[in-house]
């Protein structure tokens, strides 16, 4: 339970870290540049799963659990973009 606590924390923090790296290349009035950031971040998503499971069948049941989270992300992104200086 304690690592486990420990793993949320430090999403909590590494999360922040990258919302904070990433918004110096967002721009609101250039839609692409979220296309980049998202595109970059997918692919090294994928570079790190792939690198950690042969089986490309647990890969993709991991990306059919993000598709099903896709409503609660799309409300946290939200509210998380709206604390956010963008540049």
């Amino acid at each position: 339970m304690r690592k486990e606590k420990e793993l949320e924390e430090d999403q909590i923090i590494l999360q922040t870290n990258v919302h904070k790296l990433i918004s110096s290349y967002i721009r609101p009035n250039k839609p692409e540049s979220s296309l980049m950031v998202s595109g970059t971040l997918l692919a090294i998503s994928m570079q790190l799963y792939t690198a950690m499971y042969k089986n490309d069948e647990v890969i993709k049941n991991i990306l059919e659990n993000a598709k099903e989270s896709l409503p609660d992300i799309r409300e946290s992104i939200h509210k998380e973009l709206h604390t956010l200086t963008l540049h």
